[in-house]
């Protein structure tokens, strides 16, 4: 990545709120196209354009999301909600925080921002470990046959308990679709 902390520094004093240190990390790691679309898709990361596409999703709906600490960096793939959003409101004393979706079709209701993962950390926990089985486990079938709806179960819930706070637990529903 060709990203410097002065830019990233220039970036959260424009909108008043820090980025959680693992997606600071990533940022300055490295450059990317595509991530992940395993419930949310990051913003691309490309050395030209970051910075402008960062300061874009910032644009959208500002006095429902960066006004009130809702910190966006991508969208949210599955129901095509809106962004996502890191939600500097719960900062933890390591300084991460929990990664929520704003819902654009709840806007105003209990609804409108959902959780997805208790902190930046264990969000990327869990798609590394949904990136790391070649098998796609979130969409469980009665139709896969015994053997294969096993293996998708004992999978869902081996990501589901890296985040037993998050995905595991107050984004339960998000994750398997059952309350």
């Amino acid at each position: 990545s060709t990203v410097t902390d002065e830019q990233l520094d220039a970036l959260e004093a424009e909108t008043g709120l820090r980025f959680p240190p693992p997606y600071r990390d990533l940022l300055r790691y490295r450059h990317f196209v595509e991530l992940t679309w395993e419930g949310l898709s990051f913003e691309r990361h490309l050395p030209d354009e970051w910075e402008a596409r960062l300061r874009w999703l910032y644009r959208c709906e500002p006095k429902r999301m960066v006004n009130v600490g809702l910190l966006p960096f991508g969208l949210e793939t599955w129901s095509d909600a809106g962004l996502v959003c890191f939600d500097c409101r719960d900062r933890k004393s390591n300084g991460d925080c929990p990664v929520v979706y704003w819902d654009h079709e709840w806007v105003g209701t209990e609804k409108e921002v959902r959780p997805m993962f208790s902190s930046s950390q264990k969000m990327f926990e869990c798609l590394t470990f949904s990136a790391a089985n070649e098998l796609y486990f979130f969409d469980i079938c009665s139709d896969d046959g015994p053997a294969l709806l096993s293996k998708k179960r004992e999978l869902l819930e081996s990501f589901l308990s890296i985040d037993p706070e998050g995905a595991g637990g107050s984004a339960r529903m998000y994750w398997t679709g059952v309350e």
